[in-house]
């Protein structure tokens, strides 16, 4: 006799209200496996809004539907986490410089990341830099900027994140 409450059925509980969202997440995602790329392709195309990357591998489409699907009925990542995600998603481009292609040149990432420990090597001593939340920490002062730093440590004015190898020097033409 069938309820909405569990029952025992071969020893095992057996729950006859609908699947949770997670077990239909897992069917869905588990199907993903007999998709050939084509309909892989179709899913990517439902799932994100737009198409697949091209060249793109089956294991590669699985597992982005498979993210995107979870990020739906979990949530995806946190505020911070997708605003340093997207930052590094569509690089900033300086207007009217060129590459070597002639499009336009991306700019490196302005900070690197709180946490993040810069080390240089100058006139034999081996300089620490750490980034904070406040700014550059060396040797127990905060600088807010490396060319702050830079200066401090040379004597100087000196672009900082050139100066501590965060910059790829300018190619020659």
């Amino acid at each position: 006799m069938p309820t909405n409450h569990a029952s025992f059925e071969g020893g095992s509980r057996v729950d006859h209200l609908a699947p949770s969202k997670a077990t239909i997440l897992r069917r869905r995602i588990e199907a993903l496996g007999d998709l050939d790329n084509v309909a892989l392709r179709l899913a990517w195309q439902s799932a994100w809004g737009s198409a697949a990357p091209k060249g793109a591998r089956k294991r590669f489409l699985m597992l982005g539907i498979a993210w995107k699907w979870q990020a739906e009925v979990f949530g995806g990542f946190n505020r911070e986490l997708a605003r340093r995600l997207s930052a590094l998603e569509v690089p900033d481009r300086v207007p009217g410089r060129l590459d070597e292609r002639g499009k336009p040149k991306a700019i490196s990432i302005a900070r690197p990341l709180p946490g993040t420990r810069i080390l240089r090597d100058w006139q034999g001593d081996r300089h620490e830099v750490h980034v904070t939340e406040q700014g550059y920490l060396w040797r127990g002062k905060t600088f807010g900027s490396l060319s702050g730093v830079a200066k401090a440590m040379t004597g100087v004015s000196r672009n900082g994140p050139k100066f501590f190898g965060l910059r790829d020097e300018q190619r020659s033409r």
